[in-house]
């Protein structure tokens, strides 16, 4: 017997068995996966004793696989957040100022009902009162709760993910939110920086064109060529850190002073 996963005409996935019988070859198709029917279902259909048994449905199928699957490790930890956090002991035993919680007849009820789970059942209770929606205890005690409880482990591995995912990044992520935030601050301040920087080129530049204007006198400072490398020279002896080039420490060029005492003219603060 051989089982051919496929599709049919519409899209939907069928399984095609192909069976010998005496010396013909014959095939029936079955609508689901392979995977979905046992081949005792399967060959009691050949013989003619029973009838197409339906697939499972797809979240039966997927929690099949999970509930075989190795998650052991991500319910370990589900079980360390709620350790760490205070809800159980490190045996697993549920702690007693949680247990405390519980008036003697609920508890009752919750180890009657849940048997060997019930600390699962209180846990979780306990969680999703005290801690807030969405943090690292209330994914661990969900995950569990989802396994434990509704024994669904295909959402108890999701949630599982989702808090390893929280555990090893949230914490890079929130600092990286502080440096986005910082960045964008600082992006923001440049404008007014650079204006602050001018601001302060200009008045030294004036100072310097006034002070040079009684050494030279004004007729000779009109002359912007001959004023900027006047001014450059007294900047280049003192090193103005205003007008030093931050990644080869040299002066700026007396053109760029130039430049500036254009400027200052228009403004009036230089003749």
């Amino acid at each position: 017997m051989k089982k051919v996963d496929t599709v049919d005409a519409d899209g939907i996935p069928v399984c095609v068995v192909t069976y010998s019988s005496g010396l013909t070859e014959n095939s029936i198709t079955f609508e689901g996966r392979c995977v979905d029917f046992s081949d005792d279902e399967i060959q009691e259909v050949v013989d003619g004793l029973g009838d197409k048994p339906y697939p499972m449905s797809n979240r039966d199928i997927v929690d099949y696989y999970f509930s075989r699957a190795p998650h052991a490790s991500n319910l370990k930890l589900c079980e360390t957040v709620l350790t760490d956090a205070g809800v159980l002991e490190s045996s697993g035993a549920l702690k007693q100022e949680v247990e405390s919680v519980f008036d003697q007849a609920r508890l009752a009820r919750i180890k009657s009902e849940f048997g060997e789970n019930w600390i699962v059942e209180a846990a979780a209770l306990y969680v999703f009162e005290n801690f807030n929606t969405y943090s690292r205890e209330f994914y661990a005690a969900s995950s569990l709760y989802e396994y434990y409880i509704l024994d669904r482990p295909f959402r108890a591995g999701y949630i599982a993910s989702e808090t390893i995912l929280k555990f090893n990044y949230e914490d890079s992520v929130i600092q990286g939110q502080k440096n986005k935030v910082a960045l964008q601050a600082a992006e923001e301040a440049k404008p007014t920086k650079a204006k602050a920087r001018k601001k302060q080129k200009l008045e030294l530049v004036a100072k310097l064109w006034h002070e040079q204007k009684a050494e030279h006198g004004a007729e000779a400072m009109r002359r912007d060529v001959n004023a900027a490398l006047w001014i450059h020279s007294i900047i280049e002896k003192n090193r103005y850190s205003e007008f030093l080039i931050k990644k080869t420490g040299r002066v700026i060029e007396p053109d760029v002073i130039q430049r500036l005492l254009r400027e200052l003219r228009l403004q009036g603060k230089i003749g």
